[in-house]
């Protein structure tokens, strides 16, 4: 699995790219935090989304990266059905099924979650939608969709991991929104076709958007590149709640070699795009 040059990239669909999101491609995919996005803020609550056939490193770097600092974000591992959940280690590209991760909390109706013993529901403020072999089935589930585009409306933070975008795409949830995704489905069209309102950067690591809501509320959309990359997303996410210092020291204590800066994107070269 998995700026303005990058929109203009050789492939079917970078006319489509250059026409929508050129415009904004240069300021979102080389967005850095500022110093008002960097002042202490509370605990973000994050449901973190778990299907059949997610992919194991998409999950596991981020929830590792944003799992050590809790005064980032307290991650909710979550399902249509809690228990284990089995994941997939590149099956797509002749890998193998992969461990299971257990889901505690279930995913409820009107984009909230509860623990799987049926506590007190609540709405997330941060949901993370990974990608992965599942998405192909996972893009016709009516409930999950539903369950994401309800879930992003209320959240304050949303992050996708490589054809995670393309899953919560469909739901109409990035609609308008710069946005990029798994490398090899760009380059094969697969979100482009499922969801054509978004604004599909070829080439970024990774992409940040803020969308203004109505009573002035708005949600940070960060939509990163094919697995590996979800882990710089993660880091850039913590530097915009804690600071570089703290997503730098992150970085280093898991000997993690952070991209930081989000154009600089070399896997849309080898896929041609």
């Amino acid at each position: 699995m998995q700026m303005m040059q990058g929109c203009l990239a050789r492939n079917p669909f970078a006319r489509m790219t250059r026409l929508l999101g050129s415009v904004q491609c240069s300021r979102e995919a080389g967005s850095r935090p500022g110093p008002q996005q960097q002042q202490k803020q509370k605990p973000l609550t994050m449901a973190v989304v778990l299907f059949p056939g997610f992919e194991l490193l998409d999950v596991a770097a981020p929830g590792e990266l944003l799992g050590a600092v809790p005064d980032v974000a307290r991650l909710f591992y979550a399902a249509q059905f809690p228990g284990p959940i089995a994941s997939s280690c590149s099956e797509l590209a002749g890998g193998t099924v992969g461990p299971s991760l257990v889901a505690t909390h279930r995913l409820l109706q009107g984009g909230s979650i509860s623990d799987a013993a049926g506590g007190q529901p609540f709405k997330p403020d941060a949901i993370f939608i990974p990608g992965g072999k599942g998405v192909r089935g996972e893009v016709s589930n009516d409930f999950l969709v539903d369950w994401m585009r309800e879930a992003a409306h209320e959240a304050d933070v949303v992050l996708t991991v490589c054809t995670g975008s393309w899953l919560l795409g469909v739901s109409g949830a990035l609609d308008g929104i710069p946005a990029t995704s798994n490398k090899n489905a760009l380059r094969n069209g697969h979100p482009q076709k499922a969801a054509p309102n978004v604004l599909w950067q070829l080439e970024a690591r990774w992409v940040e958007h803020e969308l203004r809501r109505s009573g002035g509320r708005t949600t940070l959309f960060i939509t990163s590149s094919g697995v590996s990359a979800g882990g710089d997303a993660a880091l850039a996410l913590i530097a915009r709640r804690a600071g570089m210092e703290v997503a730098r020291r992150v970085a280093h204590r898991a000997e993690w070699s952070w991209q930081e800066d989000s154009s600089v994107d070399p896997f849309a070269r080898d896929y041609g795009l």
